[in-house]
This record gives structure tokens, sequence and C-alpha cells, in this order.
């Protein structure tokens, strides 16, 4: 089943102010309310999961990077947290 994300169009509590998860049918409608609270969400486009064939070269592990660069290249930093609602 796939992993929707979404957020709080405006306002919204803890739990939606944030991008939050959530494992649904790909034929299920879309939530239009934060499960906790009520407010109004959207849904998100999340960046497909790619997965590299060839490892990085040690120097290239060892390069550090700005978080708006992780982000741009797909790493680690900028994923939505690794909690799924259901």
């Amino acid at each position: 089943m796939p992993i929707y994300e979404y957020k709080a169009v405006s306002g919204g509590c803890e739990h939606c102010k944030r991008r939050f998860e959530v494992r649904q049918g790909m034929n299920a409608t879309p939530l239009v309310e934060c499960p906790r609270c009520g407010a109004p969400v959207e849904r998100l486009l999340s960046r497909p999961h790619i997965c590299v064939v060839e490892p990085l070269s040690e120097k290239e592990k060892l390069v550090k990077r700005t978080p708006e660069e992780a982000d741009r290249q797909g790493l680690i930093e900028g994923f939505a947290e690794d909690r799924i609602y259901e």
C-alpha cells in the first residue's frame, strides 16, 4: 500500500503542522482533514524513492553537504518524519 504525505493548509495541531504520513490504497479518497484535530489538510507530492545502482566512492561518502544540497540530491535530510499513521 502506498504511503501518502499530508500537511495542514493553515493552522492545525502539532501532528499536522508538519508533514505526516498515511498508508492508503491507491484508490482511497485523499484525506481532507487531520485525523487528530480536524484541520483542513492537503496531500503533498512526495519525492520518489530512487535507488542508486553504483555505490558512492569513498571520497564521495566523506563529502560534507549542506542540508540544502542533501535535500536537492535526495539524501536523508528533509525527509518526512518516520512515523506512519493509519
